[in-house]
């Protein structure tokens, strides 16, 4: 009897996790709408949409650099119908310097990365650095005195630049803003002397010539638009500092089949001419193959720990 009824209360577990979806999906999306994460799940939901057969509902939860619709994440069912859309900052560089209300490594089912974004410095297109070499030697005559436009502590090129800063023996006058566009702003304004956002802020403004790129932080091999232009790596700096965006994830728990239905779903949104134009829209960069599943887990594991002992490092990490 004992066993009949063990049998008994699975099947339905079973049934639902083989029926799914069977009812609409929820995305919420860490950050503000018009953004490169919220655009790119916009269109990429329409296609999810079909190969599942059911609505797919994108909702914006900004706030705590993505971290805030990552805690109520955590705290949702796990059965598929409720995932997250954020980069991996709040996954691998947040939980590092501010209190957050989940564990990345333990709270949430990695499904997929759609993308990974390209990022760089700029310069106004008068400046006197005319390559990167030309600034780093600046900074290193003037201490304290090279002023650096980025959108916040812990981001990206943020730490980056900590990192070359920690190599070269240097420092920079960090002013933070609260996106891309008041940072353009600033650099064409002439109030900071270098500005480093994702590239699909400024590359308009190098097309139209009133800026130049002096560093490509991600991808190590560059962009080919500007072949000149030095990644990290082709300076000779062993270390990476990629932006996936957006990822997918769900809280902690999410069967496997229902794993496999999102994975296969989202991947073929990934293929559509709508997603792939929208992602070069804003310099977002698709893999032959997408990262999901386990070697997403892995990716998101390696760059927390790198992340963490760089930002321990700098005296960065959280009170």
């Amino acid at each position: 009897m004992g066993i009949f009824l063990i049998f008994g209360a699975a099947a339905p577990v079973v049934a639902a996790e083989t029926d799914f979806p069977t009812k609409p999906i929820h995305i919420w999306v860490g950050w503000a709408p018009g953004g490169p994460t919220d655009t790119l799940v916009r269109t990429v939901a329409p296609v999810v949409e079909k190969v599942l057969g059911q609505p797919v509902v994108v909702e914006n939860k900004p706030g705590g650099t993505g971290a805030l619709a990552m805690g109520l994440l955590k705290n949702a069912k796990p059965d598929g119908y409720t995932l997250g859309a954020t980069s991996d900052t709040p996954f691998t560089r947040i939980p590092h310097t501010t209190g957050v209300k989940y564990d990345p490594l333990e709270d949430f089912t990695y499904l997929i990365s759609l993308g990974r974004s390209r990022n760089g410095m700029v310069v106004k297109s008068d400046s006197p650095f005319k390559t990167f070499r030309d600034l780093i030697e600046f900074a290193r005559k003037n201490p304290g005195q090279l002023t650096h436009g980025t959108p916040g502590v812990g981001n990206t090129t943020h730490l980056a630049l900590e990192k070359i800063g920690q190599i070269e023996k240097i420092k920079f006058q960090h002013i933070f803003f609260q996106g891309a566009a008041p940072i353009m702003t600033a650099v064409l304004g002439g109030h900071v002397m270098c500005g480093s956002v994702l590239a699909g802020a400024w590359v308009p403004h190098v097309k139209a010539g009133t800026m130049r790129p002096l560093l490509i932080y991600d991808p190590p091999e560059g962009i080919r638009q500007w072949p000149d232009v030095p990644s990290l790596k082709k300076l000779g700096y062993d270390f990476e500092v990629p932006l996936f965006e957006p990822i997918i994830a769900g809280p902690k728990g999410l069967p496997k089949p229902v794993m496999d239905k999102l994975i296969a779903a989202f991947s073929e949104g990934i293929k559509t001419s709508s997603y792939q134009n929208a992602a070069m829209s804003f310099e977002v960069s698709l893999p032959e193959k997408p990262l999901a599943g386990e070697e997403l887990v892995k990716v998101v594991k390696s760059q927390f720990h790198f992340y963490g002992d760089l930002i321990r490092d700098l005296g960065l990490q959280k009170k």
